[in-house]
């Protein structure tokens, strides 16, 4: 079943229904939250589902996963305004280096974390649409509804955090070459 039959089974009384939603959605979800807000993850999951089955039952959603996310952005926003800084986990999914040849992977995983993390403080708009990429595996399409905004503009953002990285990076990969 789709995402919008599945909330149509809810809506209709199928609280099953609703349960594979959330399975479908919980992991990503959370993760999304506890990287962008790990003191708070917890309580700004629980209120966008909140948010989310109130917005179900008073309006019809063409783009379920979507519309969560960006519920899960707006919340996101709102608490960053209020603290006036955006906490970040220092913890990213990250190729296992254990896994890779050394010569395969020449930038050590503390590194990448370090300019991930450089690039969500002074770069969010680069940074969401990598995330959102890379780590949610969402589409640029998909990308360009949840924050309402050109495809164009999210692959360009995608460009230039991809660019700001190898930047970062650049002292690395350049001594990798060398040896």
């Amino acid at each position: 079943m789709t995402d919008k039959e599945l909330l149509i089974e809810y809506l209709n009384g199928n609280m099953n229904a609703f349960h594979t939603f959330y399975e479908n959605y919980k992991d990503s979800l959370y993760t999304f939250l506890k990287n962008r807000s790990e003191e708070n993850a917890a309580d700004l999951f629980q209120e966008t589902f909140v948010r989310f089955i109130d917005a179900l039952t008073k309006k019809k959603i063409n783009k379920p996963k979507s519309y969560l996310f960006q519920i899960a952005m707006n919340l996101l926003r709102n608490r960053s305004r209020q603290a006036k800084i955006i906490l970040l986990s220092p913890e990213y999914d990250v190729p296992d280096q254990d896994t890779e040849e050394e010569d395969e992977f020449p930038v050590k995983e503390e590194e990448l974390k370090l300019s991930l993390l450089k690039l969500a403080k002074e770069k969010p708009e680069f940074y969401d649409v990598l995330h959102l990429h890379i780590f949610e595996k969402m589409t640029f399409d998909q990308i360009s509804d949840l924050k309402q905004q050109n495809r164009n503009t999210i692959s360009s953002r995608y460009r230039y955090a991809i660019h700001y990285l190898r930047k970062l990076l650049q002292p690395g990969l350049e001594l990798a070459r060398e040896v």
